[in-house]
């Protein structure tokens, strides 16, 4: 076996090395489900319901607080009332005047894919335009120019900048259609390269299905020079689709090909876990390069042909195979905890409380949709700072089960967490909605109210879910309108 063929196999050997929850250490079967916008739906009311419930009471928070919600509601309204336009601008112009978070992004979005690019950026304020030339104004609004059909007047636009100013958004928008068919990209790519957008044809190219697309692009390209350093900026991008990185110059030896190996292995596994991923950032503080490779191997293993995953499956998923690695459970619970997390309906502050979260759930959920007298059940895997905060998950779970009454749930910020968790995994949607919009609004209820709608919509037709997203775009889902027919 030559030394290349043998690094490889030793890279297999190491990617190959996973676990699965099962056995004594945690006591769950996690099941793999399928892609999520294609189940039928049942949950489109509640949707509506508690994306009204943000709306319609945002504002009675103090401003610092109120303006952290109401964008992602006022976006799955339109999307699931399929609202007309005056209704969508008598919906998100409020919201923008008020400077809510991404709300003008929302509104700039909307209006390129309803007038179209030009109409939009002639008629904004020089502000909005300036902002839109400079960063796209974030990655809906360049999704939604890239998509408009106005492709030559975009591209035009780009080109008449400065090179060296404008290869992020070049970027961007070929990441913002990362989505599309690979015949798309080939026209939106052509378009490109005859403007000299090189970046953006580049991006273009390295994200498609088509393993001959990059070749393709190189041999279009015909210069050496410009392909060794697009290949060199972009060589990861192909981990977005689960594909090889770009051909480079090998390392100077083989750990460091090992390591390239393993860091795109960990790139794909977190190209493929949704909304939010911690492997890339625990490799990136660690240096752990063969506990993240098994990792991501159990990902990648679990994800193929197609399969989806929730983001809980996949957190558990890899901090087990993580201790595994490591053979030290607590010296790996030291590490998470230095890996902050903010925005995430399980509650935690960092990724160890999260997991504990997501254990708790997945021990009672069960309970809380069978109801039954026996006790709830205990929990095992979790830190032991979180074994004293279990008694309120059982409590709350007993209650659900039961069908008693949850006003008792409502008292603080953590209850009012642990009962919409619970109600949210056991299926009981609908009590959920009801539960949370019949709270007195405060900060919590309304920022619950907005995570669980965006969750169900990721039950229903997925309007906020998107490839790559946990690279691309943690926490911050992109808005889609389709191009008018």
């Amino acid at each position: 076996m030559n030394p290349e063929a043998s690094l490889f196999a030793e890279a297999n050997t190491l990617l190959s090395r996973r676990a699965f929850l099962l056995g004594s250490t945690l006591p769950l079967i996690i099941g793999l489900r399928p892609g999520f916008a294609q189940e039928a739906c049942a949950s489109q009311a509640h949707i509506v319901l508690l994306a009204d419930y943000v709306i319609a009471n945002r504002s009675k928070l103090p401003k610092l607080q109120n303006r952290r919600h109401g964008t992602v509601s006022a976006y799955l309204k339109i999307m699931y009332q399929q609202l007309a336009a005056e209704q969508v601008a008598a919906l998100v112009e409020p919201l923008a005047n008020a400077k809510v978070d991404r709300a003008r992004e929302l509104l700039l979005t909307w209006r390129i894919s309803t007038n179209g690019l030009e109409e939009t950026l002639t008629s904004a304020t020089p502000e909005i335009r300036e902002d839109f030339l400079a960063s796209g104004g974030g990655f809906s609004p360049l999704r939604a120019a890239t998509r408009s059909g106005e492709i030559a007047f975009f591209f035009d636009k780009l080109a008449a900048m400065p090179e060296e100013n404008r290869s992020g958004l070049e970027k961007g928008a070929a990441l913002s259609v990362i989505d599309v068919d690979d015949e798309s990209k080939k026209a939106i790519g052509a378009e490109a390269l005859t403007r000299k957008l090189y970046v953006l044809a580049a991006s273009l190219a390295a994200t498609q299905d088509d393993a001959n697309a990059w070749p393709v692009f190189l041999a279009a390209l015909q210069d050496l020079g410009r392909a060794e350093q697009l290949t060199t900026m972009l060589h990861w991008l192909p981990a977005l689709k689960g594909k090889p990185a770009l051909p480079r110059p090998a390392p100077a030896n083989a750990e460091g090909q090992l390591v390239r190996t393993l860091v795109h292995q960990t790139t794909i596994a977190a190209a493929r876990i949704p909304e939010r991923d911690y492997l890339g950032t625990y490799l990136n503080q660690t240096g752990d390069y063969a506990g993240s490779g098994g990792a991501a191997a159990a990902i990648i293993d679990l994800t193929r042909e197609g399969a989806a995953i929730d983001m809980e499956t996949a957190w558990l998923v890899i901090y087990e195979s993580l201790v595994e690695s490591s053979g030290n459970r607590a010296e790996m619970d030291k590490k998470l905890k230095n890996i902050p997390v903010t925005g995430v309906r399980f509650g935690g502050d960092n990724v160890r409380e999260v997991l504990d979260h997501m254990l708790a759930i997945e021990a009672l959920k069960a309970h809380a949709a069978n109801g039954g007298a026996s006790r709830p059940p205990e929990l095992q895997g979790a830190s032991a700072d979180f074994a004293p905060q279990y008694k309120a998950w059982q409590d709350a779970a007993a209650v659900i089960a039961a069908g008693g009454d949850l006003a008792s749930l409502k008292s603080s910020g953590q209850k009012l967490s642990i009962a919409a968790n619970l109600l949210f995994a056991s299926g009981r949607h609908e009590e959920l909605a009801k539960f949370l919009t019949s709270t007195v609004p405060n900060s919590d209820s309304i920022r619950l109210a907005e995570m669980f709608a965006e969750a169900l919509d990721r039950h229903c037709n997925g309007y906020l879910a998107f490839p790559a997203e946990a690279v691309l775009m943690p926490g911050a889902p992109i808005f889609r309108f389709e191009p008018q027919a």
